[in-house]
């Protein structure tokens, strides 16, 4: 995350969907890409921000989905499933749980409609790490 945000923080309720270092880690030996220094970084600067949070915040952590399965590309290009950018999660499936997340996220803090996904007590995807911070 930039410098900025990191040293100022975020004051507003703020979601997170990424992927843990080992799947960085996996992309970057499949695909190439980030650095171990720049993951390293970027999971850093990311949970410091998310740690300061003064209000609600949520961390989802999607194993096994590459940056690209985070795009629309994997999903309309003819040409993805050629060059195979595409993490062992798939992108069908990693799109779900973005716009699961999302929406509950967006439903929750825009609407004031209590989510129980966001409460932790409903786990429509096992492989999902899911943390939160209560203001």
């Amino acid at each position: 995350m930039p410098a900025n945000v990191v040293n100022s923080g975020l004051r507003l309720p703020s979601m997170w969907i990424t992927r843990p270092v080992s799947t960085m880690l996996l992309e970057r030996q499949k695909t190439g890409g980030w650095q171990g220094q720049e993951i390293e970084q970027t999971q850093n600067t990311m949970h410091a921000v998310y740690n300061r949070l003064p209000g609600d915040g949520y961390f989802v952590q999607v194993p096994g989905m590459f940056h690209i399965d985070c795009t629309d590309l994997s999903l309309l290009s003819p040409l993805s499933p050629a060059i195979d950018l595409r993490g062992p999660v798939g992108s069908k499936h990693a799109h779900k749980i973005i716009n699961t997340y999302a929406l509950t996220f967006f439903d929750r803090h825009l609407k004031g409609k209590p989510q129980r996904l966001l409460e932790g007590s409903s786990v429509p995807f096992p492989e999902v790490i899911f943390e939160r911070r209560r203001s």
